[in-house]
């Protein structure tokens, strides 16, 4: 996996054409008050963020090649094929019976909130946190409505769970993909799970707390949950799904020892459930599409920011990636203006030109431009992908000023974890 972008344009000087400056500034101001204002608009933050896009090609700010030059395809196949095992295992009925089973296991809405964020974050690892969200969004309005409660307490746990947990490996999520496989880490598995394994559970287990006070009048139950048995519907495509699932996790290993880039590991499998299941059809209708529009929209605004001058403007006010602490701010606020794999993709070539190269270095950028997720809801495509999916199957979304006011605490405690452990 490449970066892609920004890699061949430095960070820093005038924008050659002010006009051009003034548009991209322009576009981005309009995309993020229609994605702040999405509770009045009803616009959800997928479509704004692809109009951004065009708006930039269509006024332009970069023309139609260099939009298609700046979509990584990498990470787009990269979550096709994910939201495909999760599209398969929607499908089969195994998440619905999932569903049933936490209720079951767990038995009161505490305990299961308290469930959700530790396995959520610990899968997130394995199947990336976009993945996880994709495939446990339906899993938690099932589970809600068992308790016959507020979905949001558990919407919430699921995005802190997988921003939170999916530091610890470089298949956690796709910036750190970015990072493991561009940077020149040696043995980057076995240098994030050394580094941040410790100070990303002492996250996890501090955040359930404060969850638990945010959400306390949410997460008293009306009426005991509805137990009942709940099988799976199509066992054979559960069953494919989950076995090639765990084969893609052990290539992904396998194919990072051998230096392969490990994209080719679930382009395999997926391709082999498309190929197998005879729901093919099905599961691709339920692929999570308007995410996919999300991410190939915030590439093709990056580049016009990139190109129109804006973000070499932001930067120029930045401090430089001279400390831990300093790529911990930046990469923390830029992800809010860029999402966190467009930001790190740009971010990995100014800190080689900077000079900012040890391990460690890149480590600060792994969890900085994570955990921006919980700052607000476009910090991390995760955030939008658990409020889209939940909306769609008729559950609440997230609200953009409420994120922000829920989600402060949390970053404010990951910031302090993982600089005390990082310095």
């Amino acid at each position: 996996m490449q970066c892609s972008i920004g890699s061949e344009y430095p960070l820093k000087g005038i924008p050659k054409s002010y006009t051009m400056y003034i548009l991209a500034l322009a576009i981005a101001i309009l995309t993020y008050a229609l994605i702040a204002s999405r509770g009045i608009t009803g616009i959800p933050p997928w479509a704004s963020m692809f109009f951004g896009g065009v708006l930039m090609i269509a006024t332009g700010v970069i023309s139609p090649d260099q939009a298609l030059a700046s979509i990584n395809l990498d990470v787009v196949l990269f979550l096709i094929t994910l939201f495909t095992f999760a599209s398969a295992l929607e499908l089969s009925g195994f998440l619905r019976f999932l569903g049933f089973y936490i209720v079951n296991k767990f038995k009161t809405p505490k305990r299961t909130l308290f469930g959700i964020l530790i396995f959520s974050g610990i899968l997130a690892n394995f199947v990336t946190n976009d993945g996880i969200s994709a495939s446990w969004t339906p899993v938690i309005l099932e589970s809600s409505r068992r308790f016959r409660i507020n979905e949001k307490p558990f919407l919430y746990s699921l995005a802190y769970g997988v921003t939170i947990g999916s530091v610890m490996l470089p298949t956690g999520n796709p910036q750190n993909l970015l990072i493991a496989l561009n940077t020149g880490i040696v043995d980057p598995f076995i240098v994030f799970v050394s580094t941040l394994a410790i100070p990303t559970i002492i996250n996890l287990l501090l955040t359930y707390p404060i969850l638990v006070t945010l959400f306390k009048k949410d997460l008293e139950a009306v009426d005991s949950p509805d137990i009942s048995v709940e099988k799976i519907e199509d066992r054979f495509t559960a069953y494919l799904s989950l076995f090639l699932l765990a084969v893609t996790i052990v290539l992904f290993f396998v194919f990072s020892i051998l230096k392969i880039d490990i994209l080719l590991g679930s382009l395999i499998t997926s391709s082999i459930l498309v190929l197998v299941s005879k729901r093919r059809r099905d599961i691709i209708k339920r692929v999570d599409w308007t995410t996919i529009l999300f991410f190939i929209g915030l590439f093709v605004f990056t580049e016009g920011m990139v190109k129109g001058g804006v973000l070499a403007y932001l930067f120029h006010y930045l401090p430089p990636p001279s400390s831990i602490l300093s790529i911990f701010l930046v990469s923390i606020f830029m992800s809010q203006l860029l999402s966190n794999v467009p930001l790190v993709a740009i971010y990995i070539p100014y800190m080689i030109s900077y000079g900012a190269t040890s391990p460690i270095d890149w480590i600060a950028l792994a969890a900085g431009s994570t955990i921006a997720g919980n700052l607000t809801l476009i910090g991390a495509a995760s955030n939008v992908i658990i409020s889209e999916s939940s909306e769609s199957r008729g559950g609440k979304g997230f609200n953009f000023i409420e994120f922000i006011k829920n989600s402060i605490p949390i970053l404010v405690i990951n910031l302090v974890v993982y600089y005390l452990f990082l310095r």
